[in-house]
């Protein structure tokens, strides 16, 4: 059996090495070494090195969650495109063709394949070592606002339809309630009654959404979306770039707030604290220090705060809904894996209202 599973690996890999080839050809070289990475949660990433003496990234792209792997190409070299005119300071998203100057193939399993160009030296972290990693990130994300603030928004396709639509999440809840398993629904309904307590977060988001501008915006600003120099001090790029839409930055600046200053595991089952204010206060002096904050309305200056609380309400009606379900969308790895993280960002929202 051992040997079987091992031939198999060495089929998949002689697969993905024939697809990196393809796009090497153009640019004269071949594949030295292929390493499976570790950490990704939606695509099947590869670091590939080239007989050129350059590294390159190869992921076969989850089609399931991204429908329309073209489309986020196309908005992926336009903003690429875009960001270089600007002049850009940061390391942009390198695209690479094969010969025929296809941006996607697929092998023969039917799996979609793209690669680019990877930013090396540089690291990516999961967790911070240190505080001031939050103000160069949010400096970081507000320079990438600041020069997006200019591209026309309404021309970019979100590559998940639906996904800041709040007011879709909450309909969905709702769906989940009603068709929800009814042992769960026991399970969790002091929870559900957290969701009642906390609406008022939400009618207040809704009641300044229409005075928000629309923007350009990442979607998708959690730590390991930072890529720091050697020595973890400077950001050097804001990568993945799949969920570029248009939307709010008050979004993004709560999503960073989110998943910056969550305390331990978005899972874990014991622990005290589960928001981190130290971390808090960087991100939002880090955010204002950078060029975006010449050019935000005094609605959006004066609620970022309401922007995390909101987002953190969101993604914990969204792993409660999930739950009610029977674990639909979430990857689980026990039947209360989706309860605990449900729980885990209420616990989160209540610190951060404390702190006001």
């Amino acid at each position: 059996m051992r040997e079987n599973t091992q031939n198999r690996s060495d089929m998949n890999r002689q697969q993905e090495r024939s697809i990196a080839n393809d796009y090497l050809k153009s640019l004269s070289t071949k594949v030295m070494r292929i390493t499976l990475l570790k950490g990704g949660l939606i695509h099947k990433t590869f670091l590939v090195e080239a007989m050129n003496g350059e590294s390159y990234v190869l992921q076969g792209m989850n089609t399931q969650v991204f429908k329309n792997p073209n489309l986020i190409v196309l908005n992926q070299q336009n903003i690429a495109r875009f960001l270089a005119e600007k002049k850009y300071p940061k390391f942009s998203l390198e695209l690479l063709s094969n010969a025929q100057q296809n941006y996607l193939l697929q092998d023969t399993k039917g799996q979609t394949w793209r690669m680019f160009k990877a930013i090396t030296p540089s690291k990516s972290m999961e967790v911070l070592t240190h505080p001031k990693q939050a103000f160069e990130a949010a400096k970081a994300l507000s320079e990438f606002h600041a020069f997006l603030r200019e591209y026309p928004a309404e021309e970019i396709q979100a590559s998940i339809p639906g996904f800041l639509d709040f007011k879709n999440r909450l309909t969905y809840y709702q769906h989940a309630k009603e068709a929800g398993i009814p042992y769960r629904k026991t399970q969790a309904r002091s929870w559900m009654e957290k969701v009642t307590r906390y609406q008022s977060v939400l009618d207040d988001y809704f009641r300044i959404e229409p005075f928000l501008p629309i923007r350009v915006i990442h979607a998708d600003p959690k730590l390991s979306n930072f890529l720091f120099d050697a020595n973890g001090k400077k950001v050097l790029a804001l990568i993945d770039w799949d969920t570029i839409m248009a939307g709010s930055i008050l979004y993004d600046i709560g999503d960073m707030i989110r998943s910056f200053c969550q305390v331990g595991a978005e899972d874990s089952e014991h622990q005290t604290a589960f928001f981190q204010a130290e971390i808090l206060k960087e991100i939002l002096t880090g955010y204002v220090h950078g060029p975006m904050n010449d050019h935000l309305t005094d609605v959006e200056r004066a609620h970022f705060l309401l922007g995390a609380k909101a987002v953190i309400l969101i993604q914990g009606i969204r792993f409660l809904s999930d739950y009610l379900l029977g674990d639909l969308y979430y990857w689980v790895e026990d039947e209360t894996h989706n309860l605990r993280r449900a729980k885990n960002q209420f616990k989160m929202l209540e610190e951060l209202m404390d702190l006001e």
